[in-house]
Parts: C-alpha cells; sequence; structure tokens
C-alpha cells in the first residue's frame, strides 16, 4: 500500500493522516470485486460540472470525521465510488463526484473504487459511445450545453459549479422531488429548472429562486422527471 498520505487541513495543527489506515487489516478487503483504494487524481469525472451547494454539505459530513483514522476510512469505505475502466485504465466515475469533489477540497487525497466494468480495451471513440450507451455519461457543461466526451474535465479539480445543480439539490433537500437511482437524475431537474427560471434570478437571489423551483416541482410539467412525487393542490 502506497505511503502518500491521506489528510485534511484543520484550523488547528495536526498531524497528517496517512493513507494506511485505509489499509487497516480490519478495513482491508480480499475479494477481487470488493473496492480499492484510489488515488483521487486517477479518478476521470463523466460529467461536467457539479453543484457547490450539495460539495459543502459533503465536504461537511467529511470533515466531521478527519480528526478520527477509523471514522474517516469507515466512512469512504462504506461510500464506494463506482467506475468504469477505460482506455489507460483510468477510472471513469459514474456517480460520487460531489463526494469526490468534497474529499479533494477537504485534502483528502484517496477514495475507495467499485469497478462495475471494464471498457479498456475499447478504442476511445467505441469506449465513449459504450458509455453513452449503457447511460453513463452526461456529456454537459456548467451552462447546460452538451459538449463532445473529450472536453469533459480531465480530473475532479476540474469540475465546474453549475448554479441549476445547486437549485435541483435545494429542491430535493426540500422535499419537493425524491431522490432517484436513475444516473445524473438532478441533471435532469437541474435543466428543467434552467428553461424555466432566468439564471440572473439564481445568481441575484437563489432563496426566492428555490421558492419558485419548489412550485414549480410540484407541477404537471415536471411529472416525467425521475422522483416526481406528484401536483400540490
Amino acid at each position: 500500500m502506497p505511503s502518500s498520505a491521506l489528510h485534511h487541513t484543520p484550523a488547528r495543527p495536526a498531524p497528517a493522516l496517512p493513507v494506511s489506515w485505509l489499509a487497516a487489516p480490519a478495513l482491508k478487503r480480499a475479494r477481487p470485486e470488493d473496492p480499492v483504494l484510489v488515488p483521487l487524481h486517477a479518478l476521470r469525472p463523466t460529467q461536467g460540472a457539479v453543484g457547490m451547494k450539495a460539495v459543502a454539505a459533503k465536504r461537511e459530513k467529511v470533515e466531521r470525521r478527519t480528526d478520527s483514522r477509523k471514522a474517516i476510512a469507515r466512512y469512504l469505505e462504506k461510500r464506494p465510488i463506482p467506475a468504469v475502466r477505460g482506455p489507460g485504465n483510468d477510472f471513469y466515475i459514474i456517480d460520487h463526484h460531489h463526494l469526490s469533489m468534497a474529499l479533494h477540497q477537504s485534502d483528502v487525497t484517496e477514495a475507495f473504487v467499485r469497478v462495475i466494468g471494464d471498457l479498456s480495451r475499447l478504442p476511445r471513440a467505441e469506449f465513449w459511445r459504450r458509455m453513452a450507451e449503457r447511460g453513463c455519461l452526461h456529456p454537459y457543461d456548467h451552462h447546460g450545453e452538451r459538449i463532445h466526451p473529450s472536453a469533459l474535465p480531465a480530473a475532479i479539480p476540474h469540475l465546474k459549479r453549475d448554479v441549476y445543480r445547486d437549485l435541483a439539490w435545494s429542491v430535493r433537500e426540500g422535499g419537493g422531488f425524491v431522490k432517484s437511482e436513475r444516473p445524473y437524475a438532478e441533471f435532469r431537474w437541474a435543466q428543467f429548472f434552467r428553461s424555466r427560471i432566468p439564471r440572473s434570478s439564481v445568481l441575484r437571489d437563489f432563496e426566492h429562486a428555490h421558492d419558485r423551483a419548489m412550485m414549480l416541482a410540484r407541477s404537471e410539467a415536471a411529472s416525467h422527471l425521475p422522483g416526481f412525487i406528484g401536483i400540490e393542490l
């Protein structure tokens, strides 16, 4: 196991937290299908943006545990990041982009990854086609504009903020819709809000935009979206 440090930089001085935390005998997994420890810099996003409000919420949970070796190790092991091996044997993550960004912002350098498929032998163009075919790709930038998969960020720190993804997270947290297992479901809600609430309104007064989005989420216009909970009468 590498000896590089998995650590958090708190307000007060503290010793670096070694990666070996996550390799402690009680936490190691022997079966090949189980999560493996991977440096964050080796993770490749399959979407172009995140909601920074969701990242902040996850970061708070991460940083509550970074003073305890066992706590952060168990927290991360219970939340393995699903990934597909792609060209160059890179790990293309298909979920937990917000957690990955939160770990990066908290100076945690590694995470557990669960490999759910291996497309590493495919040429890159065919790899992207297969990923899209299987719903494992969201090739849109932080403005909701479609981009070629090759233009996706090369690493977690390069993910940009999509304020409508913030809005979708806020509405879900407020009970406007329920979490869906469908990949990139909240981006569908983000696009829905993007087409109905001006960006200037979201940036000027997020709370007002949230209230408007809550009403939209309970309207008939949103009935086709994953996690829709019904029309509010």
